[in-house]
């Protein structure tokens, strides 16, 4: 597979991984977590067919500190995230590549291209997201996640994962919310303070 079925990219962004990075959202997900922040990624139908070499020859070109990879379900373009990432592997990534994946680690080691992708990140940030373990200490977005350290992971730490936040971003003239934007207190005090009111419905 040379193409990913690509929702977006967004650069540069601060808050999905340490650095000044590279984010780009694979489509399709059959998850389904209850809560997800990005629902509109769950459909496999064609959004944008990219070529995955000349995707990281752009990225390449960028020269952005690092590179997070989410979803939708990355793994699910497998075959596609393995090249890619084989395109990407010379680039000079001093904040390295993340990947955030629902499946757990044993999910993940019965796709066959898993384990040279992990010799390809840094991190994978992995299991489904439970709405009712919802934590904000770190870039596991609940407390059944775990970090699952690839051969590169010398390039980010668990210190550079302790943190959450989020940016409002301007894609083809739209406010895009990315991170973690569920809205804690400290977060809504945040808006509050830049003039945006948070209200509540049930």
């Amino acid at each position: 597979m040379d193409f990913f079925n690509l929702m977006g990219e967004t650069y540069p962004t601060t808050v999905n991984g340490p650095g000044s990075r590279y984010l780009i959202h694979l489509q399709g997900c059959n998850l389904g977590c209850k809560g997800c922040i990005n629902p509109e990624s769950w459909s496999f139908k064609l959004n944008k067919r990219v070529n995955v070499k000349q995707l990281a020859e752009k990225i390449i070109n960028i020269k952005p500190e690092g590179l997070s990879i989410s979803g939708g379900e990355p793994f699910i373009q497998s075959l596609a995230l393995l090249k890619f990432l084989e395109y990407i592997n010379d680039a000079n990534l001093p904040k390295g590549v993340l990947i955030f994946s629902g499946y757990t680690e044993e999910e993940l080691k019965l796709i066959p291209e898993y384990e040279s992708i992990l010799v390809l990140c840094d991190v994978i940030i992995s299991g489904r997201y439970e709405e009712s373990k919802r934590v904000y200490d770190s870039m596991l977005s609940s407390s059944n996640q775990k970090f699952i350290w690839g051969n590169k992971h010398k390039r980010i730490t668990e210190k550079d994962l302790m943190n959450q936040d989020f940016e409002v971003v301007v894609e083809n003239n739209q406010l895009t919310l990315t991170g973690f934007p569920e809205i804690s207190k400290d977060m809504a005090a945040h808006l509050k303070d830049l003039g945006v009111e948070i209200s509540y419905k049930n």
